[in-house]
């Protein structure tokens, strides 16, 4: 397990050093711009294309080595224990082949990674390997340890069979990963001792079901023609990692290594540095403005007011200019979380200083949302005073709500498939729903179906063509709740695609909230 503490050190040090660059980057900004979101943004990508650039300088170096061990191999040299070589040929399994979990093709590697569509970060993700050698003309090689894949094509969506995966991912260990974790799973996969590696991570996901998933696999097959750059080991009669250096795999024959091996390290050098230059030529210029514009101004120390909840103390901020509009996340600005906390006197300090009304969050909810759905109706009022356009329907801008009328139906819908467990009739009922986050909350059905009334009357409701408000009040265990629907009119689109006027109409829920919970 040697080779593994090394790695593992090797991978500290490559990480501390990004995270010097990144601190270096980051206090220079924060000294200049004083403001933490921006400072940290010119923190990480200073640091990592800084880092990039002097890891492509490394291995402008490192490529030569890489170069020679090819070109022993052409000539046939003899290996030499503990020294960087290269094996080239087709690869086969030393024992049975591996059956790739959502394809089922037969390979001696794979990998996978199961995410839900637009999403940066995966929910599901594996890889494996049994005990294989390339078998060249001066004899096999072992592979031993993890090599990258990244040379060979991930599977299309039409060759995955979900059943087949959901088989698997419902068999298989998951084990979970963080990015304390890290480290420890590289040290497993180059410490490997006989070849045979796999793991299985649950990472944001929940349940085994695919559906709507998007699945790319990777597979090296057996008898694939390859390329492999590692140490040789005499004593294992394989390659093995050394130092911070694993083995890696290239797709093709020696020739066709060498031309790839010499223009990556020259290419990648060459991106890294136009990375480089063009973020440091729009840093510098900001650099010295922030400077020029920022010395003596009084915003330097006004702090932040995005969750300040002492009215005084966040009206002291805003004098000395702090930024009313300062926006949080999931694009929540200082108004939105105002207006949902029960502080009016903070809500009155950010309009007065300017805060806009309109801005809205990932959701598409304004401030005014964020005070009603919250129950605090003085900080409704606020808002509606200083002009926010008011998203709910009243009787001066709609019609009465009348029995039978689609928004009353949708509504009755939605709680009858509440109380029946119908996630499918929920997910199309609800604006922004789906089927897959539905059955992934499933264990929440029961507090649903305990805050929803079976039974219920129409206390207030009105419509426009688009858009409807609909308070209703029945009885639950917890007493009897007024709850308020907002519907919008939405285009169907599980009827298909009928086109124009007669392609069918939804009302959906957009939200809902009770007024009379604080």
């Amino acid at each position: 397990m040697a080779t593994g503490r090394v790695f593992s050190k090797g991978c500290v040090f490559a990480i501390a050093i990004w995270f010097l660059l990144m601190g270096v980057y980051g206090y220079i900004a924060l000294g200049r711009i004083h403001e933490l979101a921006p400072a940290a943004v010119v923190a990480v990508l200073g640091g990592t294309f800084s880092g990039m650039l002097l890891s492509s300088i490394v291995g402008l170096f490192t490529g030569g080595a890489d170069r020679a061990a090819i070109r022993r191999a052409l000539n046939m040299e003899p290996m030499q224990d503990g020294r960087l070589e290269a094996a080239s040929g087709p690869i086969q399994a030393l024992g049975t082949p591996l059956d790739a979990p959502f394809t089922g093709r037969p390979c001696v590697a794979y990998d996978y990674d199961v995410k839900q569509p637009g999403h940066g970060a995966s929910d599901f993700a594996g890889y494996a390997m049994t005990p294989c050698a390339v078998q060249t003309l001066r004899g096999p090689v072992r592979l031993l340890g993890w090599v990258l894949l990244d040379q060979f094509a991930g599977t299309t969506d039409a060759h995955v069979d979900r059943a087949r995966g959901e088989r698997y991912l419902a068999s298989a260990t998951l084990e979970p990963m963080g990015v304390t974790k890290i480290l420890s799973v590289f040290k497993e996969l180059v410490a490997d001792d006989d070849g045979t590696i796999r793991k299985d991570y649950r990472i944001d996901g929940t349940g085994s079901n695919l559906e709507g998933r998007v699945i790319q696999e990777r597979v090296l097959p057996a008898g694939a023609p390859v390329t492999l750059l590692g140490h040789w080991s005499e004593a294992r009669g394989g390659f093995v990692a050394k130092g911070a250096a694993i083995n890696r795999l290239f797709n093709g024959d020696l020739e066709g290594t060498r031309r790839q091996a010499g223009g990556n390290a020259v290419k990648t050098f060459a991106i890294a540095s136009v990375f480089f230059i063009v973020f440091h030529a729009m840093l510098v210029p900001a650099y010295f403005f922030a400077q020029a514009g920022r010395l003596g101004d009084a915003s330097d120390t006004a702090g932040s007011v995005w969750d300040e909840r002492d009215c005084d103390r966040q009206k002291a901020k805003l004098t000395l200019r702090a930024d009313p509009n300062e926006v949080g996340s999931d694009a929540i600005t200082a108004l939105m979380n105002a207006a949902r906390m029960d502080e009016p006197a903070c809500v009155s300090n950010l309009i007065a200083a300017g805060a806009r009304l309109e801005d809205r969050d990932k959701w598409g909810d304004t401030a005014l949302v964020h005070a009603v759905t919250a129950g605090r109706d003085e900080n409704a009022k606020l808002l509606l005073a200083a002009g926010a356009k008011d998203f709910r329907v009243t009787a001066a801008t709609g019609r009465a709500i009348k029995d039978g009328d689609p928004p009353l139906a949708a509504v009755k819908d939605y709680i009858a498939a509440v109380h029946r467990g119908d996630l499918e009739t929920m997910a199309r009922l609800r604006l922004h729903a789906s089927l897959a986050r539905m059955q992934d909350q499933r264990g929440d059905l029961p507090f649903w179906q305990s805050r929803l009334p079976q039974t219920f009357t129409v206390e207030d409701g009105w419509m426009t063509d688009d858009t409807a408000t609909l308070t209703i009040q029945g009885a639950v265990s917890s007493g009897p709740p007024r709850i308020v629907f907002q519907l919008e009119r939405r285009r169907d689109v599980s009827a298909g695609e009928a086109g124009g006027d007669a392609t069918p109409q939804l009302w959906q829920i957009r939200r809902d909230w009770r007024p009379d919970e604080r």
